[in-house]
């Protein structure tokens, strides 16, 4: 997922990019991310990043019946874009983003996660995740990388550490 990521933020160039996150339920609060869609046009700007909302429905849609139409299992996590020009923390408008997308899901859902990534001046990887839960708080979230010990070294990323 890491060199995906960091191919598509080389395409992205200084504009921002994102696309959906789809993820298995390994135990309650754990989640593995399988499949981190794109957005096949980069139509982001410097600092902003809409993602089309019908073609993202039907990647999870296609993400849904390719996962055996599992969802206790198998479902849609959140969101994913990236700060070319700023640091891996949610904006304010990413965090009126996510709630609103809560609130756009009902009752479906009781949380969202938003990854943010980035790559610094010498291509190394940064990356943050925050959880936003329908009760109105938000979490941060631990960034495991899966994967042998010389893929870890190379990409190295920071994580977000803030507290709320």
């Amino acid at each position: 997922m890491i060199e995906r990521w960091t191919s598509d933020l080389k395409g992205a160039g200084l504009k921002e990019t994102g696309g959906v996150l789809f993820g298995e339920q390994i135990a309650e609060g754990d989640f593995r991310i399988v499949e981190a869609t794109r957005q096949r046009f980069f139509s982001g700007s410097a600092t902003t990043f809409k993602r089309r909302g019908a073609a993202a429905r039907k990647d999870i849609l296609d993400l849904h019946k390719r996962f055996d139409g599992d969802p206790e299992r198998f479902n849609y996590l959140g969101e994913w874009h990236s700060h070319p020009n700023a640091p891996v923390v949610p904006s304010l408008q990413d965090e009126i983003t996510m709630y609103k997308l809560l609130a756009e899901q009902g009752e479906a859902v009781n949380f969202l996660v938003l990854i943010i990534v980035r790559l610094d001046a010498e291509a190394g990887f940064h990356i943050g995740a925050r959880t936003y839960l329908a009760s109105g708080h938000k979490l941060n979230c631990e960034i495991e990388l899966e994967g042998s010990e010389s893929d870890a070294a190379e990409t190295t990323p920071h994580l977000n550490e803030e507290e709320e």
